[in-house]
């Protein structure tokens, strides 16, 4: 006859027929029973003149208990069963004599659950159990999800389409990508915050574009008041890029010119998150901090939108600005680890981002570095603590092949829940950042010449160490030729030493394609020089 599973058991005496189902039911703990002894992890206790209680689980049935209880003495059972209510917490029990006499308790560790595993207790050894399982469950409730990932690839198929032709600077296509954004600004609830008029848009003219034009370039700002008397003049800032390189001004790395730029990761996505975040938080209590949503135009000629609104926005200027957070190019995280650069601008952003993390399950990682990478530059230069939310590099940055199709849809919905969660924390925050202080040689950047000759290397852009490190290297590159492979460190091209990603970007500044240059780099902290041939970027 098999034990019951449907309930609670306790068998009884060590001579019972189903003691050895019970002495089964204990391998997954540090205990032996045998006809002369119990060990129970590294003591051993005779029978002899002995009573134990031994409880497990039943093995068939996880949530009912199988509990012994044998003695040696018949006379100590009365007085076991005085005490055994006293020792209800316990796994184990062992008594000495008729009164008895506890002689030793504990409690046995959890063992095949999801939240445990036991570590190899020295060198060479095996972890004596395996990660447990939770059984499926239906959920108590079914919570409607905060942010949708259709409506996000709705706009990011929106923006990148053929229709809008890349985006380009002064073109229709950045025009009705203006209109749509500012619709959608509307519709989510935020109150138009971009010019005199009472609209969304934030207007100056400029000139660019291939061939040179003159535009009305414009932002597109909306808001959600403060609800603190004295805090709702101050804001913080949410921003992404909406346009693009339309056929590829003023930089493609596509070896054809002249085909439409979609941008969908760079920086659609960005926008797609902007919005939802928007709709979101609107539905919400009011933040005590006024929180302000940017779509910037101009970021790919030099960062001109988010300039402007550092040096013309009168309502919520940047000097009551507590934080800015971008979005841009945030796409494709996948099984990548969310960016934060510029997380070296307050020195709390490490410490908030790790806490933001724990909340939502991103798996985050903040880079401190300075890097001259998007729109938060322009506020990072204004003394506004700053960053960038960036799901990594590939290789359709700047080409035409960056398409909708590419984009991690579940992504984007862990980018805008870990956004969500760092606006609101700034929002309602006491005091602000700790800004870092800026140097005297970054405090007044130079304009920034643009580089012409290519490796084709694809920067780590999370390691902090000395020297730059490769995440990868393009297909049919200088730097696949010259055998560069992921995890490979540059430390020095020619006779310069490369200490950061911002030392090698600066040296291939001052080179031109058909350069033929000398690499440096550490492959498993071995040093090894070879010679490239630069190409066109």
């Amino acid at each position: 006859m098999e034990l019951p599973g449907d309930r609670a058991l306790t068998i009884v005496g060590w001579e019972n027929r189903y003691l050895a189902d019970v002495v089964a039911s204990l391998a997954g703990y540090d205990v032996e029973v045998d006809k002369e002894a119990v060990r129970i992890n590294r003591s051993t206790i005779s029978r002899k003149d002995h009573c134990f209680v031994l409880t497990t689980r039943l093995p068939d049935n996880r949530d009912a208990a199988l509990s012994l209880i044998a003695a040696d003495l018949p006379e100590s059972l009365p007085g076991l069963a005085t005490k055994l209510p006293h020792y209800h917490k316990y796994s184990y029990l062992a008594f000495m004599g008729t009164e008895p006499a506890n002689v030793a308790k504990g409690r046995w560790p959890v063992v095949a659950s999801p939240l445990t595993v036991f570590l190899p207790a020295g060198e060479g050894e095996t972890a004596r159990a395996e990660m447990g399982k939770l059984a499926p469950r239906e959920p108590l409730a079914d919570i409607e999800p905060v942010f949708s990932k259709e409506r996000m690839m709705q706009t990011v198929c929106f923006l990148s389409s053929d229709d809008l032709g890349g985006r380009g600077f002064g073109t229709p296509g950045l025009d009705k990508a203006a209109e749509y954004v500012a619709k959608e600004f509307k519709e989510a609830g935020l109150l138009p915050a971009g010019g005199k008029e009472g609209g969304f848009f934030q207007n100056w003219e400029d000139v660019g574009g291939d061939p040179t034009r003159a535009a009305t370039i414009k932002n597109v700002v909306g808001v959600i008041p403060g609800a603190k008397p004295e805090m709702r003049t101050q804001s913080v800032v949410v921003g992404a890029h909406y346009d693009h390189l339309g056929l590829g001004w003023p930089e493609t790395r596509d070896k054809t010119p002249g085909k439409i730029h979609p941008g969908a990761d760079d920086n659609a996505s960005g926008v797609a998150v902007l919005i939802e975040l928007a709709r979101g938080l609107a539905k919400g209590p009011r933040p005590d901090r006024t929180i302000v949503f940017v779509a910037f135009a101009g970021e790919e000629a030099g960062k001109r939108g988010s300039k402007y609104y550092v040096a013309k926005e009168r309502r919520y200027p940047v000097r009551d600005c507590i934080g800015m957070v971008n979005l841009d190019t945030v796409g494709r995280l996948g099984k990548n680890k969310l960016l934060v650069l510029g997380a070296g601008s307050a020195r709390e952003w490490v410490h908030v981002f790790r806490g933001v993390g724990f909340v939502t399950g991103v798996d985050i990682e903040t880079v401190s570095a300075e890097l001259d990478s998007s729109d938060q530059k322009s506020f990072q230069d204004a003394g506004v603590p700053s960053v960038q939310l960036f799901s990594g590099p590939h290789l359709d940055y700047h080409r035409s092949t960056d398409t909708a199709d590419k984009i991690d849809a579940d992504g984007l919905v862990k980018v805008a829940s870990a956004t969500k969660e760092i606006v609101e924390f700034l929002a309602g925050r006491e005091g602000p950042l700790s800004a870092a202080a800026k140097s005297p040689d970054t405090a007044e950047p130079s304009p920034k010449a643009r580089r012409k000759a290519s490796l084709g290397t694809i920067p780590d852009f999370a390691y902090s160490g000395k020297g730059f490190r490769l995440s990868g290297t393009a297909p049919g590159s200088p730097a696949e030729a010259a055998g560069l492979k992921q995890g490979d460190v540059i430390i020095k091209i020619d006779n310069t030493a490369i200490e950061s990603l911002k030392d090698f970007s600066n040296v291939l500044k001052t080179l031109k394609p058909g350069d033929k240059i000398s690499i440096t780099f550490l492959r498993e902290k071995r040093e090894i020089t070879t010679e490239v041939v630069l190409v066109e970027r």
